[in-house]
């Protein structure tokens, strides 16, 4: 091993870790608790999340940095209101309007700039926090959200630190201030139609897709490109050999959920885990990496492509959509910096994309693909 794949080898232990898994249901014995600073979600085995978003009986909440429930104030696009609930289709207190997705509609007021409360931040410090019951640590990191639970990494404050938007439409922030939107969201996030990014959108998904590609597979793979332009940043190719490391991850999630599998140490492992029902190597990939390996040699295993692979997962308890996945991945640290290209990562140069089911995979590469690329006339991205 050289030392340029040595140093690879060392940031995908780094990055890729992690892994998503989003529920819409509240586990059972999950409770609201609240103290002098306010309420938090208290799940069953005493966790809560914290710079996150969790849906709780049909409504969307955000719990800040210590784990406390946001009122009264803008996440990103949304605003929480007196209850904490998200608001839908009304407009919100300050004159803004919301859709039934709950994203503030451009245009639906004179642009003007809010500025960002610090109140409740300030007070919800750890040393605040050591007076909630039931045993809730005074750091706010005992756990992460379920929402959104984050295995193998440290996900306090930091990572997603709430910057309550101006209603201008930039993007100036995007680089370093991002929100993980509700999933129910995400659709949202389009182009209105008729503009040209709609457009380009449609006819590349659509060409895309008379290639063999699945609707949300197309969708996947230009919403992750779409992202990366607006940073500045390349579009990357779309590799087959990946692509096809990608499904027969995604067919094996759905089919049998590896990522319950445990070790022979007891270990359980997460979604970058492999079942014994195929023709690779199983892998029970848990926190402390013993087999990564076995992970980053699946394109090796299954296909023509000479390089490693690294992945990046989602799953969810129902269906997961394109945008679900990609607002996850974008609220994630690690995850966010494989596909911007940040932390070492700036060598990947093409993926491998599938989506189907409850689970999402995504793998980048850095190494030519024999088997070829989907390429889309006149959309330009890089190919290694």
């Amino acid at each position: 091993m050289n030392l340029k794949k040595g140093l690879v080898t060392t940031l995908a232990f780094a990055s890729l870790t992690t892994y998503l898994f989003v529920t819409s249901t509240a586990a059972p014995g999950a409770e609201w608790k609240k103290n002098d600073k306010g309420w938090w979600y208290e799940e069953a085995d005493g966790s809560y999340p914290t710079n996150a978003w969790k849906l709780i009986k049909d409504k969307w909440y955000y719990f800040d940095n210590v784990g406390y429930m946001v009122e009264n104030r803008w996440v990103g696009n949304y605003y929480l209101g007196a209850d904490g609930a998200m608001l839908v289709s009304t407009s919100t207190p300050d004159g803004y309007y919301v859709d039934a997705t709950g994203k503030w509609i451009e245009g639906a007021k004179r642009a003007v700039n809010i500025t960002k409360t610090s109140g409740s931040r300030s007070e919800r410090s750890s040393s605040g926090g050591s007076s909630r019951s039931s045993g809730k640590s005074s750091s706010g990191g005992g756990s992460l959200a379920t929402s959104e639970n984050v295995a193998g990494t440290n996900n306090t404050s930091g990572d997603h630190e709430i910057v309550t938007p101006t209603r201008e439409a930039d993007n100036s922030g995007a680089g370093n201030n991002l929100i993980v939107t509700p999933s129910g969201n995400a659709s949202s996030n389009t182009a209105p139609v008729g503009n040209a990014a709609t457009n380009q959108e449609s006819r590349v998904i659509s060409e895309l897709q008379s290639m063999g590609l699945s609707e949300k597979e197309a969708k996947l793979y230009y919403l992750i490109n779409a992202y990366r332009e607006s940073l500045g940043l390349p579009k990357l190719s779309f590799s087959k050999s990946l692509t096809i490391v990608a499904r027969a991850h995604v067919s094996d999630s759905n089919a049998y959920s590896p990522e319950d599998q445990v070790d022979s140490r007891g270990m359980q492992g997460n979604l970058h885990s492999w079942s014994a029902n195929g023709g690779w190597t199983p892998v029970v990939y848990t926190p402390d990496h013993q087999y990564a390996n076995n992970m980053w040699s699946k394109p090796r295993e299954l296909t023509a492509y000479t390089g490693d692979g690294y992945e990046i997962s989602s799953a969810s308890s129902g269906n997961i959509s394109p945008e679900t996945a990609l607002n996850l991945w974008k609220g994630s640290s690690g995850h966010n910096a494989v596909m911007t290209g940040q932390s070492g990562w700036s060598m990947l140069k093409t993926m491998g994309v599938a989506i189907d089911g409850r689970y999402a995979h995504v793998w980048f590469g850095s190494d030519a693909d024999p088997a070829g690329y989907y390429d889309v006339e006149n959309y330009d991205v890089i190919h290694p």
